[in-house]
């Protein structure tokens, strides 16, 4: 038995010598074929021909530079646990609504089982294959990283009328800590907006998903039309509907419309931005007959726009959802005042960016734009001497002195322009709140206060109208004693233009989201008002029909 022992030590011992042989010889290969790749005059098939494959090649050569050219995921060409970690987490990534197979996530992952197959055998890939497999997943770390940090191939950018910079992101600095600490998977988890709506829209993919895996919801007829109190055959068919996205729950046999599921629809209109009178006219039907599918799309739209942010916006702050057309304050959490706005039409959108408020004007004066001024009030004015006193506003040289319009030199109007005075029927209100920035925007008060009532209140021309603008003063306004209720009021009411300094400045975010989750956890389809979100589709599938196109290092 002794002997028996002795020969079985020594048999596995030099089993062990040889696969140490053999794992030293495999690792010289294994850095000839990385290096090969790296000093290839050509780059490899998986870079894709754009600027974002140029970007991500150029850091993954730096990376291994930086290196001395050392293997990252791969040793001796046997996986290392870093790459289990990666894999895992590429194959995470649709819960952030990004697609697992842009970053070849099954395909690593069949190539790594086959891998580490065997037990007496000498497992791990050719040499030569694990090279290339090794330089590939670094590319493939740094593009999922940069997706995460800044949004998918700079979309961001892509779209000119998207203003907000995202944070400085160094996708090297990132890699190298992340290995050096392993600690891939959390890496990519330090990316990702911590934010209440980010991850509330998130589970809300994860929801949306199961009822797309459970089928679906079912369509009503394109012809269904519904007051309360009518019966209609097809009224079961529209319970159903509501109860498969969760805005009914009870009986969907009755053919009577009215109480609950009457309700429900008002329920439903309200999230997805229509009139919730509880009428099922053709918007509310072409609502519910989007199908679940879309909404998913939709929902990873809008999880890829909150990537886009800067990570850090403020311990307070002040966030206007354009689609939304509404503004809530946030701090520290919380959101303790929000309101509904008025936004630009399509034709004179309000932009897509951040400042910082800074003051607040009371009783101020319109300036009118020169284009609103060239284009509506000028040719008014000659129309109609009297418009301009009926509508209490005058012209103003470049001296600042007001001038009469029989005064005026037709030949010069740029030494000139028009502003209404202070007081209730001010275009601005009686109040504005200033963010100086490129576009001439802010927020302000609006005479028009019965627009506020309306499902869609794309009305201005660019400006965002507040419907409770007293609210908005008090708070911006809290650390400053003297500005009482009673103060703020007389001020809003005095008839003479008064500039406040703030002293703590508020961030403001004036951003665009279709897809979102309200403070009690109800999901909101909105309206793509500016097109955004089809643009947004269109360029994704462009990208993705880029990757598809490139090679995959598969084999020797």
């Amino acid at each position: 038995m002794k002997m028996k022992n002795t020969v079985v030590a020594g048999v596995c011992a030099a089993l062990v010598l040889m696969a140490g042989c053999g794992g030293a010889e495999k690792g010289r290969q294994m850095d000839g074929a990385l290096r090969a790749v790296l000093d290839a005059q050509t780059r490899p098939g998986f870079v894709t021909a754009d600027a974002e494959g140029t970007a991500l090649w150029t850091q993954t050569q730096t990376f291994y530079t930086q290196r001395e050219f050392a293997p990252a995921w791969i040793r001796d060409a046997a996986p290392k646990g870093q790459m289990e970690d990666l894999i895992e987490a590429l194959q995470q990534s649709a819960r952030e609504g990004l697609d697992p197979e842009v970053y070849s996530a099954t395909m690593i992952e069949e190539l790594r089982a086959a891998a580490t197959k065997g037990v007496l055998t000498d497992p791990g890939f050719e040499p030569e294959e694990a090279g290339r497999l090794d330089v590939w997943l670094t590319y493939l770390y740094l593009k999922h990283a940069a997706d995460l940090a800044n949004g998918i191939s700079d979309l961001a950018t892509a779209d000119r009328r998207w203003h907000i910079k995202s944070e400085a992101f160094d996708p090297l600095a990132h890699l190298t800590d992340a290995l050096e600490r392993d600690r891939i998977g959390e890496s990519f988890e330090d990316l990702l907006p911590d934010h209440r709506e980010y991850t509330a829209l998130r589970d809300a993919l994860a929801r949306y998903r199961e009822i797309a895996e459970a089928g679906g919801w079912p369509t009503v007829p394109d012809s269904l039309r519904l007051k309360p109190g009518q019966t209609h055959a097809e009224v079961p068919a529209l319970a159903r509907r509501l109860v498969a996205s969760s805005d009914l729950t009870g009986d969907t046999s009755t053919t009577a419309y009215g109480g609950d599921l009457q309700a429900a629809v008002q329920r439903f209109q309200a999230r997805h931005g229509l009139a919730d009178k509880g009428l099922v006219g053709a918007e509310t039907v072409a609502a519910l007959n989007v199908p679940v599918e879309a909404r998913l799309l939709q929902i990873a739209l809008n999880l890829e726009r909150w990537r886009w942010l800067p990570r850090e916006l403020g311990e307070r702050y002040l966030l206007v959802n354009v689609p939304e057309m509404r503004l809530r304050i946030h701090e520290e959490g919380r959101v303790p005042l929000s309101m509904d706005v008025i936004v630009g039409t399509s034709a004179t959108q309000t932009p897509i960016f951040s400042d910082v408020m800074s003051s607040v004007v009371f009783s101020p004066y319109w300036n009118i734009p020169g284009s609103i001024a060239q284009g509506e009030t000028l040719p008014a004015m000659i129309k109609d001497p009297a418009y301009l006193a009926r509508n209490n506003m005058e012209i103003v040289d470049q001296a600042g002195q007001v001038v009469s319009p029989a005064s005026m030199d037709m030949d010069a109007l740029d030494n000139y322009r028009f502003r209404q005075r202070p007081g209730a029927k001010n275009s601005l209100g009686l109040v504005k709140f200033m963010f100086p920035n490129e576009f001439n925007v802010y927020l302000h008060d609006t005479p028009t206060e019965s627009l506020f009532a309306r499902a869609g209140r794309a009305f201005s021309h660019g400006c965002v109208r507040v419907a409770e603008p007293l609210s908005l003063a008090q708070y911006v306004l809290r650390d400053q004693p003297e500005w009482t209720t009673e103060a703020i009021t007389a001020a809003m009411n005095a008839g003479t233009e008064k500039h406040v300094k703030l002293s703590t400045p508020l961030p403001v975010y004036l951003g665009y989201w279709t897809a979102s989750v309200d403070e009690t956890g109800v999901v909101h389809f909105l309206p793509d008002v500016y097109g955004i979100d089809a643009d947004q589709s269109t360029r994704l599938a462009e990208r993705l029909k880029r990757l598809t196109k490139a090679d995959k290092p598969t084999g020797g």
